[in-house]
């Protein structure tokens, strides 16, 4: 018994050092959402044609805070790290691309089985269930937007990118919800596309010594990627450019929307808010 005892605690010795090798994962972040006026988030009017001049009156911002359309949208944005945080698919790490792009389409049309059930109701005449519907619809829609933003903050796509533009402008922007998108993603994949290396997130595709999260990604501009400056593109960092390519494709996905499911923007409005590269994994 005696020597039973000790093979037992020597096993479970050597199990926690095994562990005490990693660093420990990081703790699940807030899933509080800051006030949109502190955050220097992106507010604009989908497809206006007068300029978007106007959104600085505060009457305007006024009810953008208390919009629960928006709010539902930014609070999947930020509540995703504490929902999915250790699912690579979720924010585009371990190179799980492929998964990625599914669980974008997968939130996507998510977001529009939420849009028939609010068509639904809004022809029964109950407004409190469409309103409740398009609700889960803004929410997947925000789920789907962080993902599609991770893709620039995570992947080298930055990287692989800026030598070919004379001004980040000219960079193209993929959307991964569109086939041209997907099938640029593969492209880029036989070329040296990958993200980041994170040790406890699942599944992990990248080959092995592969660059880590911490050393790839652009979600700050304190990150060794995200500080690094593009000189002839007027010496702007790289995360930047990360952040002016997810901002891009977040509108165009927003537009898809609003196109494909018209009562978004009856509902809500053209005026939209959303936050742009936000991770607060600990990573």
């Amino acid at each position: 018994m005696k020597l039973h005892f000790a093979c037992a605690s020597l096993a479970a010795l050597v199990a926690l050092q095994a562990c005490a090798a990693d660093p420990p994962r990081p703790p699940p972040p807030s899933a509080d959402v800051p006030d949109f006026r502190t955050t220097k988030a992106t507010v604009t009017c989908v497809d206006c044609d007068a300029p978007f001049g106007t959104i600085t009156h505060k009457e305007v911002l006024d009810g953008l805070a208390t919009n629960k359309f928006v709010g539902e949208l930014r609070k999947a944005l930020y509540v995703q790290d504490s929902l999915h945080q250790f699912q690579s698919k979720a924010h585009f790490d371990n190179c799980d691309f492929d998964s990625a792009i599914a669980y974008v389409d997968s939130l996507y049309a998510e977001a529009g089985t939420h849009v028939e059930a609010a068509q639904a109701a809004k022809a029964k005449g109950d407004r409190a269930g469409t309103e409740a519907a398009a609700l889960k619809a803004f929410f997947a829609l925000g789920q789907a937007l962080h993902g599609v933003q991770d893709f620039y903050a995570h992947s080298n796509y930055v990287e692989l990118s800026k030598a070919g533009v004379k001004k980040t402008t000219d960079l193209e922007v993929i959307a991964p919800w569109r086939d041209a998108g997907k099938a640029k993603i593969a492209a880029l994949r036989k070329n040296g596309l990958l993200s980041g290396f994170v040790f406890w997130g699942v599944p992990q595709v990248c080959k092995s010594g592969s660059i880590s999260h911490a050393d790839l990604a652009k979600d700050s501009e304190a990150t060794p990627s995200g500080k690094v400056r593009v000189p002839h593109l007027e010496n702007i960092s790289q995360y930047r450019i990360a952040v002016f390519l997810a901002r891009e494709a977040s509108l165009q996905m927003i537009q898809d929307a609003y196109k494909r499911w018209p009562l978004l923007k009856e509902l809500n409005g053209p005026n939209v808010v959303f936050d742009v590269l936000v991770d607060r994994r600990g990573v």
